[in-house]
C-alpha cells in the first residue's frame, strides 16, 4: 500500500556538494551533449525497429519456402499419380492450380514442360473441359500460357544440366491461342470471351516484350533486309507475333487491339536498333500480305503515348519502324488519319534529332553558345545512324511526293499545322542543311499550298480555335481574339500551346518564302510587263510568285513587326527570360533566323524592284537616342561577347567586367540586336549618325595626343607621279600595321621637291581622295567596268600581278581608311560587289545581280529556263570558258562537269551553278581580300548597318544636286566678311549661276570632296567657311584641311567669276596656296 503525506508534485534533487572542480562544461557544449543522447536513443528505436521488420521478413520467407517445398512435394506426387492412373479435369485443374502457386522458371520449368505435355496429349478432351467449365479454365490456361512463355524467355536447365526444349511450351501456346482449337466445341462468343481473357492477360505479362527479347537472344543477327525468316524459331515467334494482333482487329471491341498494338509499338517497333527486328519483322510486317496491319489505328496509338514510349524507347528505332510501315504508300481515308501521321512523326523527328550530329557548316563558333552547352553523354553509334537513315528518309524523294499529295488531298488548318510542325523538325536537324531539305523546296513549286500556309498563319488568334478548312476563295478565320502576329509583334509571351502551334507554322513558311525568292529572277517576279522583262524573257510573263504586290506588301510589314516584337522577346524586360523554359531556345532562334532572312530577302528586292512604299520598312517602335552625346553603347564592341538570344542574362565574372566593362542594358542589347540584324527598320539618317558617332569615338580613342606628338602618327612622303607605287610601298601591313592613327603626308611634285602646305589634314584628304582614284582606274587593271559604269574586282587579276591579292587587301584598306576618316570618294562599286562585301558568306552575290555584270548572258539562262524544247540538243555542258589577256581555259563548274550534259532536269542547278561562278567563284579571292582589308579599319558589324545601295552613298555621298540654302545656312565668316559683305553677295550670286558640275567643282576644291555630306553641310567639320585673302588681283585659294575659302575682295560678279572658275578648274593642287 501507499501511503499519501500531502506531497502531489515531484521534487527536484538537490546536492549541495556543489559542481565539480574538476570539470567544468560550458554551456554549448552540454546541449551539444544532449543532442548527441537523444540522437543516439533515436538510432536505437531505428535499429530495434528495423530488426522486427527484417525478423518479420525472414520468417515469412522461410514460411513462404516452407510452404512452397510442401506443394512441390503434393504436386510431384500427385502428377505421378496422374501419369499412373490418366489425367482428367480434376486433376488436371488441380495440377495446374498448384503449380501456379508455386512455379518458378529455374526451379519448376520440368514440373511445367511434364504439364505442357500432359495438355498436349489431351488436346481434343481440353476443348471440352473448357466447354463445360469456361470460367475456371479462362483463369488456368491464360497463366499456364504466360508460364510457358516465361520457360521460353528464360534460359533454365533441366535435369541432368541439359536445356529444358522449348518445343512443349511453344506447342502449348499454339494451341491456348489458336481459334481453331476452341471453334468445334465454344460458341463462337464463347470463343472470343475466352481468348480475350488468355490474350488480355499475356499482354498484360509482357507478351510482346518477352517474345521480343527471345527473338533478340536465340536469332542471330540479320545483316540485310529480308523477309525469309533466318532460323525456324524466327518464324514461329513472328507468328506468336502477329496472333493477339489478328484476333484484336476481328473483334468489335477496340480495348483490346488498342492495348495489343500500344504493346507492340513499345515493344516490338521501339527495338528497332536490333538488326533481328529492323531487317526481318519489320520487312515482314510491312509486307505482309495475308494480314494487313491497321495504320491508321496504330498512328494514333503512337500519337497518344509518343511521349511515354520515347520514354522508355528510342526515338529513332519508333520512327524508323513506322516509316518503314507507311513507306510502301498508305492511304490515309480522312483528315484525322493524316493529322496523326504527321503529328507521329512530327514528334518522333523531333525526339530523333538529338542523335544527329551537327555538319562542319552548321558548327557556330560563338563562344557564349558554348558556354551554354550541355556536356553530352556518348551517343549509341547505332542510333545515331538510325538517325541519320530516318531523316533520310523522311527527305527522299518517294516519301516527300506521297506526303505532298496526302496534304494536297486533305488540305486543311489542322492538316498544315502538322505539316508544318514536320518540316520544321527537318529544318531544325543538325545534320540536314536549308538547301538539302526536298520537303521545303517540294512546296516551293506549289503556290497554292504556300497561300493557304499564310492564311492560317494570319488566322490563328489567342484563345480561338483551329480555323475551318481552307478554300480556294481563303476566307477570313474567326471573329475574335488578337491575331497571334500580332501578339508575337509586340513583343508578348505566348502560351505554351499558342506557341506549339504559332513558331513552327511561322518558321516553316518564312523559309519556305525565302526558297520562293531565291529561285525568282527579278524579271519574273510579280509578273509585270515591263522593259526588264522584255529584255531579259523576250515577252511579258505571269508572274511566278504566289502573291500580289499588296499581298506582298502587307506580309512583309507584318513580318517586319514580328522580327522587332522577337527581338523584344530575346531581350525581356525582366532579368530572367519571358520565355522561362529555356528548351525551347533553338525553337525560338531559329524561328527568328529565318523570319528574319526573309525579311531581308523581301527587302533586298524591294531596293532593287521598289514596290514597297516610302518608308514601309521603317517601325515606329524601334527609337535611337541620338540626342545623347554619350557614347553609342548598343552597337556590339569587338571586346563584347554577345548574349545569346532568347537565353537568360548571366551573371560576368570579375575577369570579364574588367575587360569588357559592365553588361548592357535590354534596351541597349535590343538596338544592338536590331542594328545586326534587321538594320533598314531605323531610318538611314539615323544610322548614318550612328556610324559618324561610332568612328569618331573609335578616331578620338586612336588618334588622342597625335597632335602633341603624345601617340604615334603615320608619316609618308608621296610622289604626286606616283601616288599608287609609293602608297602600296610605304603604307603597306608590314610598315603601317595600325591605320587607324592619324596619317600625315607629304606630297611631292614632278621636279621632286615638296609641295607648299603644312598638313593639317587637307593633304591628306587630297591624297586619299586621289590615291583612291588611280587605284580604282580601270586602266590599272584591278578593277573592271561593268555596262552599267560600275567597277568590280577583274578576274584576270591574277594575271597582271603575282600578288594580286595583297593589292586588293591593299585598296580595301585604303577604301576602309576614307569611311574611317568621314572623306567621301567618288568610287561607284557594282552592286553585286557591294553585297559580297556586307554579306555574311562568300556566295552573297545572287543571279539577280547578273543582269548588271553580263546582260546578255543573264538573257541567254533565263531564256534557258523557260526553254520549251529539248535542252540536251543546245549542246551544253557544266562548263564555262573564260578569255583573258588572250588566254582561254575552261573551268568545270561542278566535278567531271565536261562529261556531264545539260537537259531539262539539270538545267536549273546549271543556271544558278553558271551565275554563281560568274558573281562569287570567279572573283572570290579578289574580293575576300578586299574585305580583310576594309574590316581591317572598320568593323564589319558597323558596316552591315546598311545595305549596298546605302554603303555606296556613305563611300560616295548621296548622288543629289547641291543644296545652296543648306550651305548658306551653314556657312560661317571670317574676318570682315558677313552675310551683308557685298563679295559675299556676289559670291552666293555667281554659285546660284554656276552649273552643277561647277558646284561640285567648288566643293572639291573647298572640301577635296564634290559631293555634299549626307546629313546636310551641318555635318561638315570643320564647318564650310569663308574669309578675305587680299586684293582683287590674286586668285581664290582654300584649305581643305579646314574646309576654308580664301576669297579676296573681289568688287564685280563677273571678275569673281572668272577668277573663281580658273580657281576651281586648275588641279594645282596646294601649290595653289
Amino acid at each position: 500500500m501507499w501511503s499519501f503525506e500531502g506531497d502531489y508534485r515531484r521534487k527536484p534533487q538537490q546536492r549541495l556538494g556543489g559542481a565539480s572542480k574538476t570539470r567544468n562544461i560550458e554551456r554549448s557544449d552540454l546541449l551539444n551533449q544532449l543532442k548527441a543522447d537523444r540522437e543516439e536513443r533515436e538510432r536505437q528505436r531505428r535499429r530495434e525497429a528495423a530488426a522486427v521488420t527484417l525478423q518479420a521478413w525472414a520468417r515469412g520467407v522461410l514460411s513462404q519456402r516452407r510452404t512452397k517445398l510442401d506443394l512441390r512435394h503434393q504436386y510431384d506426387s500427385y502428377l505421378a499419380l496422374t501419369k499412373a492412373q490418366g489425367i482428367s479435369e480434376g486433376s488436371a485443374i488441380r495440377l495446374i492450380a498448384l503449380l501456379i502457386r508455386i512455379f518458378h522458371p529455374q526451379e519448376d520449368s520440368d514440373r511445367l514442360l511434364a504439364v505442357c505435355q500432359l495438355v498436349i496429349r489431351e488436346q481434343k478432351q481440353l476443348a471440352e473441359w473448357v466447354c463445360g467449365s469456361c470460367e475456371r479454365w479462362t483463369y488456368l490456361l491464360p497463366r499456364l500460357a504466360n508460364m510457358a512463355l516465361m520457360v521460353i524467355t528464360h534460359p533454365v536447365q533441366g535435369e541432368g544440366d541439359n536445356p529444358v526444349s522449348h518445343a512443349g511450351p511453344l506447342r502449348l501456346l499454339e494451341i491456348v491461342l489458336a481459334p481453331d482449337s476452341w471453334s468445334t466445341r465454344l460458341s463462337p462468343s464463347h470463343q472470343h470471351l475466352f481468348l480475350s481473357a488468355v490474350y488480355s492477360h499475356l499482354i498484360n505479362k509482357g507478351f510482346y516484350h518477352q517474345i521480343v527479347q527471345l527473338l533478340i537472344t536465340r536469332v542471330p543477327e540479320v545483316y540485310e533486309s529480308s523477309q525469309e525468316p533466318p532460323t525456324p524459331l524466327a518464324d514461329a515467334l513472328l507468328h506468336l507475333l502477329l496472333k493477339p494482333l489478328t484476333f484484336a482487329s476481328s473483334m468489335t471491341d477496340t480495348m483490346l487491339l488498342y492495348c495489343v498494338l500500344a504493346e507492340m509499338c513499345q515493344h516490338v517497333l521501339g527495338e528497332a536498333v536490333h538488326s533481328q527486328i529492323s531487317n526481318y519483322i519489320i520487312p515482314c510486317l510491312a509486307s505482309n500480305t495475308k494480314y494487313k496491319l491497321p495504320m491508321d489505328r496504330m498512328v494514333a496509338v503512337l500519337v497518344t503515348h509518343s511521349l511515354k514510349f520515347m520514354d522508355t524507347c528510342p526515338a529513332p528505332a519508333l520512327l524508323y519502324s513506322l516509316l518503314m510501315l507507311v513507306r510502301s504508300g498508305a492511304d490515309f481515308q480522312d483528315v484525322t488519319s493524316l493529322c496523326n501521321y504527321l503529328q507521329a512523326i512530327g514528334e518522333l523527328l523531333g525526339g530523333t534529332t538529338s542523335y544527329l550530329t551537327c555538319s562542319d557548316a552548321e558548327v557556330d563558333s560563338d563562344d557564349e553558345e558554348e558556354d551554354t552547352m550541355d556536356s553530352s553523354k556518348p551517343l549509341n553509334p547505332v542510333l545515331c545512324k538510325l538517325a541519320e537513315e530516318c531523316v533520310s528518309v523522311v527527305n527522299s524523294t518517294e516519301h516527300v511526293g506521297w506526303l505532298l499529295s496526302q496534304v494536297e488531298r486533305y488540305v486543311s488548318p489542322e492538316v498544315l499545322l502538322h505539316f508544318s510542325r514536320l518540316t520544321h523538325h527537318l529544318l531544325t536537324a543538325p545534320s540536314l542543311q536549308l538547301h538539302q531539305c526536298r520537303l521545303l523546296y517540294s512546296v516551293v513549286v506549289r503556290r497554292q499550298l504556300l497561300r493557304s500556309m499564310w492564311v492560317v498563319l494570319s488566322s490563328l488568334q489567342q484563345g480561338a480555335p483551329l480555323p475551318g478548312s481552307v478554300t480556294n476563295s481563303h476566307p477570313a478565320f474567326g471573329v475574335r481574339g488578337t491575331p497571334l502576329l500580332q501578339v508575337l509583334a509586340r513583343g508578348s509571351p505566348l502560351a505554351p500551346y499558342e506557341r506549339d502551334t504559332l513558331v513552327p507554322l511561322l518558321a516553316t513558311f518564312c523559309a519556305t518564302l525565302t526558297a520562293v525568292l531565291s529561285t525568282l529572277h527579278d524579271a519574273e517576279f510579280l509578273g509585270q510587263s515591263d522593259e526588264a522583262q522584255e529584255v531579259y524573257l523576250q515577252k511579258p510573263t505571269q508572274s511566278q510568285f504566289p502573291f500580289s504586290v499588296d499581298e506582298l506588301v502587307k506580309m512583309s510589314a507584318s513580318l517586319r513587326d514580328v522580327c522587332v516584337g522577337l527581338v523584344e522577346l530575346a531581350h525581356p524586360d525582366t532579368r530572367m527570360s519571358a520565355i522561362t523554359d529555356t528548351s525551347y531556345t533553338s525553337m525560338w532562334a531559329h524561328c527568328f533566323k529565318v523570319c528574319v532572312g526573309v525579311v531581308r530577302q523581301i527587302h533586298l528586292r524591294d531596293t532593287r524592284r521598289m514596290f514597297c512604299p516610302s518608308g514601309h520598312w521603317l517601325s515606329s517602335r524601334v527609337t535611337l537616342p541620338l540626342n545623347n552625346c554619350q557614347t553609342v553603347s548598343f552597337i556590339p564592341r569587338t571586346n563584347r561577347r554577345q548574349r545569346r538570344l532568347f537565353m537568360p542574362q548571366r551573371l560576368l565574372t570579375r575577369n570579364e567586367l574588367e575587360t569588357e566593362g559592365p553588361p548592357l542594358s535590354v534596351t541597349d542589347e535590343r538596338r544592338g540586336t536590331i542594328l545586326r540584324e534587321i538594320p533598314f527598320v531605323i531610318p538611314f539618317e539615323s544610322r548614318t549618325q550612328v556610324f559618324s558617332r561610332l568612328v569618331g569615338i573609335d578616331r578620338s580613342i586612336s588618334q588622342m595626343g597625335a597632335e602633341f606628338n603624345e601617340r604615334p602618327v603615320i608619316n609618308v612622303a608621296i610622289r604626286r607621279s606616283h601616288l599608287y607605287e609609293d602608297a602600296f610601298e610605304k603604307i603597306s601591313p608590314n610598315n603601317e600595321p595600325n591605320l587607324r592613327l592619324r596619317m600625315k603626308v607629304r606630297l611631292m611634285n614632278a621636279v621632286g621637291l615638296n609641295e607648299v602646305g603644312i598638313d593639317g589634314g587637307g593633304i591628306f584628304r587630297e591624297f586619299l581622295s586621289e590615291l583612291l582614284k588611280t587605284a580604282f582606274d580601270p586602266t590599272r587593271g584591278f578593277f573592271l567596268l561593268t555596262l552599267d559604269n560600275t567597277l568590280y574586282p577583274n578576274p584576270g587579276a591574277h594575271l597582271i600581278a603575282e600578288n594580286y591579292q595583297t593589292h586588293y587587301y591593299f585598296i580595301g584598306r585604303m577604301l576602309g581608311k576614307a569611311l574611317y576618316e568621314n572623306l567621301l570618294v567618288e568610287v561607284p562599286l557594282a552592286g553585286f560587289f557591294l553585297s559580297k562585301l556586307l554579306g555574311r558568306s562568300s556566295s552573297s552575290a545572287e543571279i539577280h545581280h547578273l543582269d548588271s555584270l553580263d546582260p546578255e548572258l543573264c538573257r541567254n539562262l533565263l531564256s534557258l529556263k523557260t526553254y520549251q524544247g529539248d535542252v540536251q540538243d543546245l549542246g551544253l555542258d557544266f562548263t564555262v570558258l573564260n578569255s583573258n589577256l588572250g588566254q582561254n581555259t575552261i573551268e568545270e563548274l561542278i566535278p567531271n562537269g565536261t562529261n556531264i550534259p545539260v537537259n531539262n532536269e539539270n538545267r536549273i542547278e546549271y543556271i544558278y551553278r553558271m551565275a554563281d561562278y560568274k558573281l562569287n567563284k570567279q572573283i572570290a579571292k579578289q574580293s575576300q581580300a578586299f574585305k580583310k582589308g576594309v574590316v581591317d579599319v572598320v568593323p564589319l558589324e558597323w558596316l552591315q548597318m546598311f545595305d549596298w545601295r546605302e554603303l555606296q552613298m556613305l563611300i560616295s555621298g548621296a548622288s543629289v544636286p547641291i543644296d545652296l540654302e543648306d550651305l548658306m545656312d551653314n556657312t560661317r565668316y571670317g574676318g570682315i566678311y558677313s552675310t551683308e559683305n557685298t563679295t559675299i553677295q556676289a559670291f552666293w550670286q555667281v554659285l546660284r549661276e554656276f552649273s552643277e558640275t561647277q558646284k561640285r567643282q567648288l566643293l572639291k576644291f573647298v572640301t577635296s570632296c564634290s559631293r555634299p555630306p549626307l546629313l546636310g553641310f551641318k555635318e561638315l567639320q570643320p564647318p564650310f567657311c569663308i574669309q578675305p585673302s587680299g586684293s582683287e588681283d590674286r586668285l581664290p585659294t582654300a584649305s581643305t584641311c579646314m574646309n576654308l575659302l580664301k576669297l579676296p575682295e573681289y568688287k564685280n560678279e563677273h571678275t569673281l567669276r572668272e577668277k573663281l572658275l580658273y580657281a576651281i578648274t586648275s588641279g594645282s593642287g596646294f601649290e595653289l596656296s
